[in-house]
Order: structure tokens, then C-alpha cells, then sequence
């Protein structure tokens, strides 16, 4: 209905815009519902309230033929994250964080240090993007705060590390993605195409090393500065327990790891019904795998536990560890629900998508430069406005391949334009699944993680962009990252000088 209008902008931006003035992201995600519903259906009023309702119900189930289809993922994903909650506690509640800090500090004594954890526990667990924000933001938390480090800060340590480095492994779900996508648009062998186009992915390891920099140098910039611990009411216990051990908090989480990396392989392979890392990634059922995985840790920890918790603590644990999640799974529905208005309903991205084309095949400008960064722009925009950069890859992939193709443009480059525009957007989204997720793996609002990342992942696009825009003109990847490695440099250095170091600490 709005394919080919400018409407149908209208909803993601005002849905974004009230979150920056608001500060809401429930409010704002209802209200933009709210809005899509009277624009498809103005006509019938009561047909607007049904299509809501339908819109947000359908993250939990959907009418098919007059069948009854429940929405396993989703159900899977909310589980997954109860399932956290109460782990957190029973880790709490038995000492195991207390003892895992008091160990921790012995050894890493500085925020910086605790930072740095987190970073590398991030780049190691690149299996999967929702894995990655979840599992870390639980084992680093406790130490960042112990170091007095912000749980904003944390966030954007997780959001800006899970996306880049499972674009960066092609042996990850996002890979086995993205593989899927050339499949069905390229002859080429899909892997070797991939695994080319890392090297001038600047976004993802421009990110990277923004994040590297801001936890080297302590950079704060205004907006981190002035939100930390935003609407943060969870207070751990970080007094040792008598007996407590460090092994109550790292054996769950070892196990969380093991079982949910296994199960995702393990149902890979039963889809797929070949023995290869891709082909398994490529048919793995993420939901089953965290829920399951998720259950198995916590019953293992339960049963570390029992000589640890008295009987009547159980009630809170449980009580404590759902409310906590509470507000996620909200937010959350709400996204699950708003994206496919936006992305189908609206065709946001449809429109977009043949605005930039038209726009390339009119243009006059050095098309070497023009379509590299342009796809790099474009892909930015619809991740941004539909929250998702799975979806974008699936919009822009052939769009861009094919005008890349017609003006012998390097396809690997403009593939790479668009895989790291499709992060950014996704990266500086407020209604974007990984925004929310790596708020509440860190344990922080949502709405505080998204004013706090933008500034920092923003500059890094900016950089990107020139960085393609380079390599686009001169034909070289390398060039490329010579001037973007330099301007992160100087940029970074010059926060370090106005911004660095001199931070307020947290209030924890």
C-alpha cells in the first residue's frame, strides 16, 4: 500500500523520535503500532484495533487455514530470558557472585580491566548474536560493578563486539545467514564470496576497534557521562558467603555455554542432516537451543545450590529473577511486533531500496564511489527504521550485487558496504532485538543503552563511509583501511583528550 510513498516512512520515524524525547521505548513502540494501524486501515477504525491486536499477537501465536500455530521462537526467547533471570539469583542468593567477584578482583582491580573482560569474552563466544549479548552481559556484570564501572558502558561493550564478530566468523549464525542470502542470488561459491568480503567490512572492524579505544583510553562522551545506571534498581549481594565458591557462578555458566553451543549444532544437524559447520548453522533452531540449553544450566546450578540457599529463599529467587526480565520481554514484543509492520505492511525497506536505485541509476557522480557508499547509507537507514539487518541483507543484497554488476563496480566491496551499513543501523536502533537484548544482558534500560551507544557507533559509521568511499574511488581495500584506521585514531585520540579518563564513576 505504501511501497512507493514517502508514508511510509512516517511510522519508523515517529516511533524513533518519540523514544529520543520521551524516553519511553514501551510508549513509543505502542504508539507507532497505534499509528500503523490507523494508516492501514483509517477507513474501518474497528478493523485499525483488530489489525493491532492481530500485530502483537502474532509474536505469540498466529490463525493459519483456522489452525492454531503457536510461535515457538518467541516462546523459546522469553523462556530463555526467565531462565536468566532466575540464574542470576541463584547465583546471588548462593554466593557464587560474591565469591566469583572477590576472586575476579584479585586480579582484575580497575574498571578498565573488568572492560576488557567483557570485550574478550564477547569476541570469544561469536556463535550467535542473542548468545553472545545474554551470556556475557550475565558473567561480566557483577565484575563491572565491583570496579564501578556503568552498566551503560557495559551495554555498549556487548552491542558493538556480538554483531561485528559474528559478521566477522563466517562460521556463525549470522554467516550461515548471509551465505543462505547469496545462495539464492549468486552462482559463485557463496563461502569464498563471504569470506571476501570480511576485509572490507569497515564497519564491523572499525567497531571493534572503537571499543578497543573507548575501554583503553576511558572514553566518556557527553551522553555516557550523563546516563549511568539509568533505572538500575538490581543490587547483588557481593558479600562472601560462608563456603560459597567461585565454581557456583563459573559451572553454570560453563555449562550455559556448552549446552546451548551444543544444542545449536546438534539441531543444525538434524535439519540440515549433513555434518559441516555451515550446514549446521544454517538450519539451527536458535530458540530450542537457548531454552533448552538455558534449563539445563539452571537445574545444574540448582542442584550446586541446594546446600547454599535455604528452602524459603526460593520463592523470592524465582519472584526476583522473572520481574527482572519482565520489562525486556515487554519491550521486546512490542519490537517483534512493530518490525514486520514496518518492514511488510509499510514496505519500508521496499521503498527505500527503489528510491536509492533509482537515485544511482540517474546519477551522474563516479558510480565506483556513488553505489559503494550509497549502499553503505541505504542499508544503514532500513536496518534503522525496521530494526533488523537480517531483513536488510535480504532487501539489498540483490538490489545492490545487481546495479554493482551493471556499472562494473567490485561486488565483493559493495557486498561489504552493505553487510556493515546492515550492522550499523542495527547497532543504533532502538527498536532493533539486539539493541534490547544487549540492554538486558548488562542489565540496564533500554532507552539508556540507545542515547548512550549512538554517539560512539555513529562516529564509526561516519568513518566507514569515508572509508568506502576511498576504496570505491581508488579501487583498493587497503587504502581504504589506511585512511580509516587513521581517522579512528585521530577522532578516538581526540575524545581521550576532551573526554578520557577524567569519567565519573558509577554509583555503584
Amino acid at each position: 500500500m505504501y511501497a512507493h510513498s514517502a508514508l511510509s516512512l512516517v511510522v519508523p520515524v515517529v516511533t524513533i523520535a518519540l523514544v529520543f524525547f520521551t524516553r519511553r521505548v514501551v510508549l513509543s513502540l505502542f504508539l507507532g503500532i497505534v499509528l500503523a494501524s490507523i494508516m492501514l486501515h483509517y477507513q474501518h477504525p474497528l478493523d485499525a484495533i483488530t489489525y493491532a491486536y492481530e500485530r502483537i499477537a502474532s509474536v505469540f501465536y498466529e490463525y493459519h487455514d483456522d489452525v492454531l500455530l503457536i510461535n515457538a521462537q518467541s516462546l523459546y526467547v522469553f523462556g530463555f530470558l526467565f531462565i536468566l533471570g532466575i540464574l542470576t539469583q541463584i547465583m546471588n542468593y548462593s554466593g557464587g557472585i560474591a565469591a566469583f567477584v572477590q576472586w575476579a578482583r584479585r586480579r582484575v582491580r580497575t574498571q578498565r580491566g573488568s572492560e576488557f573482560f567483557a570485550f574478550i569474552a564477547g569476541i570469544v563466544v561469536f556463535v550467535d548474536d542473542y548468545f553472545n549479548a545474554l551470556t556475557v552481559g550475565q558473567v561480566s556484570k557483577s565484575l563491572n560493578d565491583a570496579n564501578h564501572s556503568t552498566r551503560e558502558r557495559l551495554a555498549y561493550i556487548i552491542d558493538s563486539t556480538s554483531a561485528p564478530i559474528c559478521i566477522l566468523m563466517p562460521i556463525s549464525s549470522w554467516g550461515a545467514y548471509i551465505i543462505m542470502q547469496f545462495n539464492k542470488n549468486f552462482q559463485s561459491d557463496s563461502f569464498v564470496l563471504l569470506f571476501s568480503s570480511i576485509w572490507g567490512n569497515y564497519y564491523a572492524w572499525f567497531a571493534l576497534l572503537a571499543v578497543f579505544l573507548t575501554i583503553l583510553w576511558q572514553i566518556n562522551l557527553p551522553a555516557m557521562r550523563q546516563n549511568q545506571n539509568v533505572g538500575v534498581s538490581e543490587h547483588l549481594d557481593l558479600t562472601p558467603h560462608t563456603g560459597a565458591s567461585v565454581w557456583l557462578l563459573i559451572i553454570p555458566i560453563l555449562a550455559l555455554l556448552g549446552f546451548v553451543a551444543g544444542l545449536i549444532f546438534y539441531t543444525g544437524y538434524l535439519e540440515s542432516g549433513e555434518f559441516s559447520f555451515l550446514g549446521m548453522l544454517g538450519h539451527t533452531d536458535t530458540g530450542f537451543s537457548l531454552f533448552f540449553g538455558g534449563l539445563g544450566a539452571l537445574v545444574l546450578s540448582l542442584v550446586l545450590s541446594v546446600r547454599h540457599i535455604a528452602l524459603p529463599h526460593y520463592a523470592p529467587i524465582l519472584k526476583t529473577g522473572i520481574a527482572s526480565m519482565l520489562p525486556a520481554c515487554l519491550i521486546l514484543v512490542l519490537a517483534w511486533a512493530i518490525g514486520p509492520i514496518i518492514k511488510d505492511d509499510l514496505s519500508t525497506g521496499v521503498y527505500l531500496a527503489d528510491l536509492s536505485k533509482q537515485f544511482l541509476e540517474s546519477s551522474a557522480l563516479n558510480p565506483h564511489i556513488t553505489i559503494v557508499a550509497v549502499s553503505f547509507g541505504i542499508s544503514g537507514f532500513i536496518a534503522f527504521c525496521t530494526g533488523t539487518s537480517w531483513a536488510t541483507f535480504a532487501i539489498m543484497i540483490p538490489i545492490a550485487s545487481s546495479l554493482a554488476q551493471a556499472n562494473g563496480v567490485d561486488l565483493v566491496l559493495v557486498i561489504s558496504a552493505v553487510l556493515s551499513g546492515a550492522v550499523y543501523g542495527d547497532h543504533a536502533s532502538p527498536i532493533s532485538d539486539t539493541t534490547i537484548l544487549s540492554a538486558t544482558g548488562a542489565g540496564c534500560s533500554v532507552q539508556s543503552h540507545f542515547i548512550t551507544q549512538l554517539p560512539y557507533v555513529s562516529v564509526v559509521a561516519l568513518i566507514a563511509l569515508v572509508s568506502f568511499g576511498v576504496a570505491g574511488g581508488l579501487d583498493s581495500v587497503l587504502w581504504g583501511h589506511i585512511v580509516g584506521f587513521v581517522l579512528m585514531f585521530g577522532v578516538f585520540y581526540g575524545f581521550k583528550t576532551y573526554y578520557g579518563d577524567g569519567n565519573k564513576r558509577s554509583k555503584f
